[in-house]
């Protein structure tokens, strides 16, 4: 594949093998950094999907993943776990050489993919978070034996418009699972929390909700915004003898930390046992 994939005058062209919420969510970040509907085909068996897909897009659909992935240049596989080692036995043979092969799903190093595609095959491997959708994700892109340079511009030019894009060797991507992946639901169980606590003060149940979400969301952007690490913001609004401090105080002595490590200990874990499951 030519550096000069990535130009707006030649993209590769791209089949995506599952068309849900990621699924989706990619076709829409190539569009919007140019890729023409024509050079996009997705492979979903849902004809009301495809269907949708194709109006939203203007892109090809199709519900055979052997007719999609044919002359491709680059093969993006966003179907679950479960479904990974089915599917590449379907279009391992139909794979053109030289294509490259990305795939979104959690805990399948790209040995998986390797060993079950053509000799040589580049693979990259995709991280996204379920913010991508609306554009302010955090994505991992990590390479396997065989993916060079100019493969992972490729991955990177397709992901922008999702938001954050990093590299990381794929030795990190547990950690990235548990930063990024798994974080967006360790948000929501943290505002979950807030939210009952501000019930128990008094608070009515929207109202509290309405303002931990703001707070939360306003917090965030302050934090990208500033340039100031959380723990200095953090000190900002935790003046000795306050409030806020003799909060932080009791959530501490409470074990927030240790709950904290605790769940990315579990997700590093179930991660690890489902690569070995699916393995198998």
């Amino acid at each position: 594949m030519s550096t000069e994939a990535t130009s707006s005058s030649a993209l590769p062209t791209v089949a995506v093998i599952g068309g849900g919420v990621i699924g989706g969510t990619l076709i829409t970040a190539m569009k919007v950094a140019g890729w023409p509907g024509g050079s996009i085909t997705v492979a979903n068996r849902g004809e009301d999907k495809r269907e949708a897909l194709v109006q939203a897009h203007g892109i090809r659909a199709t519900g055979d993943n052997r007719e999609a992935v044919a002359g491709a240049q680059v093969v993006v596989l966003a179907v679950k776990p479960q479904q990974m080692a089915d599917v590449l036995a379907e279009v391992a043979d139909a794979i053109e050489p030289g294509a490259v092969v990305m795939t979104v799903a959690a805990a399948l190093p790209a040995s998986f993919y390797e060993e079950r595609l053509a000799a040589g095959t580049p693979v990259v491997r995709l991280m996204p978070n379920t913010p991508s959708v609306i554009g302010r994700g955090a994505t991992s892109v990590s390479p396997g034996a065989h993916a060079t340079e100019e493969h992972l511009i490729v991955a990177e030019t397709m992901l922008r418009a999702t938001g954050l894009v990093v590299r990381v060797p794929e030795e990190q991507i547990e950690a990235v699972t548990v930063v990024a992946g798994s974080a967006p639901a360790f948000f929501y169980a943290f505002t979950e929390a807030l939210t009952d606590a501000g019930v128990a003060q008094g608070l009515d149940r929207d109202l509290a909700s309405l303002l931990a979400q703001q707070t939360f969301a306003g917090a965030a952007q302050l934090l990208v915004e500033s340039g100031e690490t959380p723990q200095e913001l953090r000190r900002r609004v935790s003046s000795p003898g306050g409030v806020t401090l003799a909060a932080l105080e009791a959530m501490t002595d409470a074990g927030l930390q240790g709950v904290v490590s605790a769940g990315g200990r579990a997700a590093v874990a179930r991660t690890r046992e489902m690569s070995a499951q699916l393995a198998g």
